[in-house]
């Protein structure tokens, strides 16, 4: 049988100072194990020397807890030269983040090797801000195997080993674990292993009274050592800080409470019945004589060096732990079991008690109740004090489970309705043991049956508040869906059933203050949800996708926010149950909750189903309008689904127009300045007196702003040599007026002539004659205009195709015709046909153009001003 197997450090490439290898070989909670040297270089190694040449079946090592190395390579040889090692395989450590840096990680590596030197190959450390000189840190090291030399072990004469562990060859006693040794007193641990030894001499005696009490006894004592390392521990750090009046504190407690603890030991016989100590005459006090000079006290490994303060260390123990559901990593031949510690603290009111029952009136004998033999069908994990058997139900109790008790019988019921919790978790631990052993052949009936009572005790138990009875509920409902239905093979009702029936409870639990039954709730609904069955028939999504209101407590509101994401990443939408109308009628209430936390994730889940189906998640949603964005949580929601479409969001446009419009305001001013100097050119012509007809300025005019251009004159007329002709005039539309200076002008061609229009995409102003011409070659966006074959003007690209196929535009004849870009009418080309067309006044005049009209009122009020002012002058002006 495998046993821990001692060994020495005979070789390691570097050490820090208090902090030897040889620290490695004794193991106890005040050790201070082995650290590498300041910025050692990587890889470090340690080797090890078996006692003897052994067949290894368990390496361990404890790590620090901040200085802690990414990877661990294991080596085992016959003797110290390197290559002689052959390689195990490794194993990786955590780096700690999740626990502050305040647990240590335990690691067992399976093996089967045989060899007498062991060889670590240890690589760089994770690197965290505690660790300020990137070193290693291995609190201890144990190996455990078969001794090639050891005889095996004899009881009274014969080779058979106690508790049927003859027919476990592979059997490793937890005495020999790390962590037995690691988080127990030595003192307490040393009498641990002795009544360990002679429970089993009393089991190959069978002597079972005498096995059960060294049973009970081992188990409480076990809390005892755990407790006395902390004081332990406790003490040394308040003499590292020079607290001296903490550190007389903690040794007084340590001694009180370990003074106490043996002499109800001794009460009770079971140091003399384990042969620790020798019966002592009546009239000495064996206590006073024993305790001042303990055997064990010899025992306990040497006093290793203080280990230094360290505000965020914590020693605690794995059996605090509480179960995990995780997978078990086996990197090559080496398979790995980590523990990862949680940590316990160590000043608590409740640990300055001596033992809780002490508190008591000393005529109870507490002792009795927690050192004595457990009583008959009482669990050996039970708390002292409590009674053997479940106090009887009430009647009412019995009317509400009297199918239960018809099932499973009415000790085990009144175990679950019992008021303390040990019975509660025997009883549900009872039900999963006969659901488990359940034969085949029994009628699907009775399966039926025995499924919906359990079931009705698992619903009950959801709601304890004992952890430990809530966990049991939640292994007994996962043996029910996971292996209980498809064994059996029943069928979906059953696990309908069993889910509807407990999942409210469940989601109701997530609501718990208490954070280790919230999220082990929150962690099961999630397994549960991914139970190949449960997945198939969508049981979770109908229970966690109907709306809440708006009132519902806050983290209850949460956890449902938090299953529905966790369903939407999982299986996507999965119509009905997680159809997109059901999720958008859950999330958009959640919108208006009062908990800021669910606001966010109802949007977080709002995003993800438009990542998936796009515009139809905005018809769940208020108009996209100024009104709904004074909103910020709509309006930040808006801008999302924009930015997810690749567009600005409103801001962005806002930002964009501002930064167009000063763009714009400098390019009016430029245009500006382009038609002064234009129309200061064309007076430069007119003074040199060089003739030109309207015609002549039609390119300059598609540019902005367009040049000058005179009315057509008769050409045997001369052109006067000063430039009193364009003074005052349109050189476009011909028309005259006082105002019409140089800015005057400017106005007149940006708003009024009935000649011009401005470019719907560049903003340029230019003639309508040469409107079509200006899309296609000069415009800013002429590469997304085409000319129609038929009709000659300019179309989008994108329409030009529909525009061709329709055949509704009037045709042209080439040198014969011309297309107006307005009204789409074909005109005789010429100055004055164009002229005619866009500012007189008869019916094949163009209607689109909306300058035409208010030209022609203006020159007629124009006409008659003048004429009135001609009539008055002439009645003033005197006759001849």
């Amino acid at each position: 049988m495998p046993s821990k197997i001692n060994y020495s450090v005979v070789g390691a490439t570097g050490e820090a100072d208090g902090y030897s290898a040889k620290n490695l070989e004794h193991q106890s909670p005040t050790v201070p194990g082995w650290q590498t040297a300041r910025f050692c270089v990587y890889p470090q190694e340690l080797i090890v020397c078996l006692e003897d040449q052994s067949r290894i079946k368990k390496l361990q090592l404890l790590a620090h807890q901040y200085m802690i190395p990414s990877k661990i390579e294991f080596f085992v040889g016959n003797n110290p030269n390197p290559d002689s090692f052959k390689r195990l395989g490794y194993i990786y450590l955590s780096n700690n983040e999740k626990t502050g840096f305040k647990s240590r990680e335990l690691k067992s590596v399976h093996v089967d090797a045989e060899g007498r030197y062991i060889r670590l190959v240890i690589h760089k450390n994770h690197i965290n801000k505690f660790n300020l000189y990137n070193q290693i840190g291995i609190m201890a090291l144990n190996a455990i195997g078969d001794s090639s030399r050891k005889p095996a072990k004899k009881f009274n004469g014969n080779n058979t080993l106690p508790d049927g562990l003859s027919e476990k060859p592979d059997y490793i006693s937890p005495m020999d674990d790390l962590a037995f040794d690691m988080y127990q007193d030595p003192e307490v641990a040393s009498i641990i292993r002795r009544l360990d030894a002679h429970k089993k001499k009393a089991v190959i005696e069978e002597n079972f009274d005498v096995a059960k009490r060294m049973k009970q006894a081992i188990a409480d004592l076990q809390k005892v050592g755990e407790k006395l390392a902390r004081y332990e521990l406790d003490k040394r750090r308040a003499v590292e800080n020079e607290d001296y009046d903490l550190a007389k504190s903690k040794k007084a407690q340590m001694e009180e409470y370990r003074l106490k603890v043996y002499q109800q030991l001794q009460k009770h016989d079971l140091l003399e019945d384990a042969g620790i100590i020798q019966r002592q005459p009546e009239h000495r006090s064996p206590i006073h004589q024993e305790i001042g000079t303990s055997p064990f006290r010899d025992q306990t490994p040497h006093e290793a060096t203080p280990q230094p303060h360290v505000p965020h260390e914590d020693v605690i123990s794995p059996r605090d732990a509480s179960p995990q559901y995780s997978d078990v990593a086996s990197p090559r031949a080496v398979e790995e079991r980590d523990v990862t510690p949680i940590p316990v603290e160590t000043q608590v009111n409740y640990d300055e008690k001596v033992i809780p029952a002490l508190a008591k009136d000393a005529r109870q004998d507490p002792f009795i109740e927690e050192f004595a033999s457990p009583p008959p069908g009482a669990s050996p994990n039970r708390p002292a004090g409590v009674p053997s058997e479940p106090e009887p139900m009430s009647e009412r109790n019995i009317r509400e489970a009297a199918s239960v008790i018809d099932v499973f019988g009415l000790p085990l019921v009144s175990g679950a309705y019992s008021k303390t919790w040990s019975f509660r978790e025997d009883a549900l631990l009872a039900v999963y043991k006969l659901l488990t052993s359940a034969p085949d052949t029994t009628s699907k009936e009775e399966l039926r049956t025995n499924l919906k009572a359990a079931v009705f005790l698992i619903r009950k138990a959801i709601k304890d508040k004992v952890h430990a009875v809530f966990h049991a509920a939640l292994r007994l409902l996962e043996l029910i869906l996971v292996d209980f239905i498809p064994k059996h093979k029943l069928g979906k009702a059953e696990t309908t059933h069993a889910v509807n029936r407990t999942l409210p409870n469940l989601i109701q639990k997530t609501a718990e203050s208490a954070a280790r039954s919230r999220e082990a709730a929150m962690e099961f609904i999630i397994r549960m949800s991914e139970f190949n069955m449960v997945h198939q028939l969508q049981l979770v999504p109908q229970h966690t996708t109907p709306p809440f209101k708006r009132d519902m407590a806050n983290r209850l509101a949460l956890s449902r926010m938090e299953l529905i994401e966790h369903q939407l990443e999982k299986f996507g939408l999965e119509p009905p149950a997680m159809s997109l109308d059901a999720v958008m009628k859950f999330a958009t209430p959640a919108l208006e909750h009062a908990n800021g936390a669910v606001r966010d994730s109802a949007t977080r889940i709002i995003f993800m189903l438009y990542k998936k189906v796009r515009l139809p998640v905005k018809s769940y949603l208020p108009k996209d309008d100024n009104r709904t964005r004074k909103n910020p949580l709509y309006r930040n929601l808006f801008d999302g689904f924009d930015r997810l479409d690749g567009k600005p969001t409103q801001s962005e446009i806002r930002s964009q127009m501002q930064a167009r419009a000063a763009e714009e305001e400098r390019r009016k001013k430029k245009e500006v300045e382009e038609l002064q100097a234009q129309v200061n050119q064309l007076r430069e012509l007119n003074k040199q007196g060089v003739p030109h007809d309207g015609r002549q300025g039609k390119k300059a005019a598609q540019r902005n702003p367009p040049p000058p251009q005179p009315e057509q004159v008769d050409p045997n007329q001369s052109v006067p040599n000063d430039d009193s002709f364009l003074d005052n005039m349109c050189i476009f539309c011909g028309e005259r007026d006082e105002g019409f200076t140089e800015e005057g002008l400017d106005l007149h061609y940006w708003k009024q002539c009935p000649m011009l229009r401005r470019c719907e995409h560049c903003k340029q102003v230019v003639e309508i004659s040469g409107y079509n011409e200006h899309l296609i070659t000069e415009c800013d966006r002429k590469n997304d205009f085409g000319k129609c074959p038929r009709c000659t003007e300019s179309i989008l690209n994108q329409d030009l195709q529909k525009h061709i196929a329709d055949k509704k535009c009037t045709a042209t004849t080439e040198g014969q015709q011309e297309h107006c870009p307005l009204c789409h009418h074909n005109i005789v080309p010429g100055e004055e046909s164009w002229k005619a067309h866009l500012m007189g006044s008869k019916r094949d005049a163009c209607a689109d153009n909306s300058r035409r009209l208010p030209s022609i009122n203006r020159l007629r009020a124009k006409a008659e001003a003048e004429k009135a002012a001609a009539t008055k002058n002439k009645k003033k002006s005197p006759r001849k």
